[in-house]
């Protein structure tokens, strides 16, 4: 067997493994390039993916979907109805759904907010809907409604503040709302159809570098960091460099170009364990049908002979 085979063979697949990942990235930088907009939701970026943006452009908990031209976000298994977006300051205003047409037919799921992703914003406090309860609490609870709806109609229903468990009554809900909404005595629908305010916590100083350096800011989900889709289909944790030499006069070398010394091969397995592309193992199984990527990782490379 030709000794230099499985070197040729190993050079001829990370080449191409890294043509399809230039390639991919290539799309996410014009595919990021783009802004979400629905309704009036305009002009929103990192760190936010959704709708004509790749989930890869923005962090995993942070997706927008655009419905009847209206924005929303789940956050813990809650929608909210996005009400607005302001990246300058990182705040996100949302709604909860289930309160759209009504607070007696909730989805009786708590509002969490997992730090260090997402906390409360200045002016906000938790507060409790209770429903189905045998009895009014005491002391006397600051919001008492009625629902017409089967199990509660004939029980007390009342809003408290503060985060608690149902304790005797059939369900409770705990979300935020305003604390000047409160102080004003306003109806309890209407301060849940108001929303609340939560910060949203993403590096936005490695997307600002990033963007500096001509890249388009995503997310790197197995670095669980902030992700820089450079121009010429690279993919980079911080800043996009300039064109390298190295191809013809001066230019950069084409994409899919790769330059390893035999032994660098070897010490980069790294490269060949990179994921199954099936269109790489049709072609590898007819160019090298008697090399498998076993052998291509376990056999050293080949001294030459004296």
């Amino acid at each position: 067997m030709n000794t230099h085979l499985p070197l040729l063979c190993a050079m001829f697949l990370v080449m191409m493994i890294n043509l399809i990942r230039s390639q991919s990235n290539e799309d996410l930088y014009s595919n990021c390039s783009n802004l979400f907009n629905c309704g009036n939701i305009r002009g929103i970026g990192f760190p936010f993916g959704g709708g004509n943006r790749s989930s890869r452009c923005g962090h995993p908990e942070l997706q927008l979907v655009c419905e009847d031209n209206a924005a929303s976000i789940t956050i813990s298994d809650v929608k909210y109805k996005v009400l607005g977006v302001y990246p300058d300051i990182k705040v996100l205003r949302i709604a909860r759904e289930d309160f759209s047409s009504g607070i007696c037919s909730p989805l009786f799921l708590n509002t969490t907010l997992d730090p260090p992703l997402f906390s409360m914003a200045n002016g906000y406090s938790n507060y409790t809907f209770f429903y189905g309860c045998p009895n009014w609490p005491t002391p006397s609870a600051p919001g008492q409604f009625s629902c017409n709806k089967s199990g509660i109609t004939d029980k007390k229903n009342y809003g408290f503040p503060g985060a608690m468990g149902p304790g005797n009554c059939l369900e409770s809900v705990v979300f935020p709302v305003s604390q000047s909404l409160l102080a004003q005595s306003a109806s309890l629908e209407n301060i849940a159809r108001q929303g609340f305010e939560v910060r949203f916590g993403v590096d936005s100083a490695a997307c600002a570098r990033c963007a500096n350096s001509k890249g388009v800011c995503g997310y790197d989900n197995s670095k669980n960091t902030t992700a820089c889709y450079c121009p010429d289909g690279s993919l980079v944790s911080a800043t996009c460099s300039p064109p390298a030499a190295g191809g013809p006069q001066g230019q950069p070398p084409p994409k899919g170009y790769l330059a390893l010394a035999k032994d660098d091969l070897y010490r980069s397995s790294g490269a060949l364990s990179l994921g199954t592309v099936n269109s790489l193992e049709y072609t590898m199984s007819h160019i090298c049908p008697t090399v498998s990527p076993t052998d291509l990782l376990s056999s050293p490379p080949a001294k030459d002979q004296p």
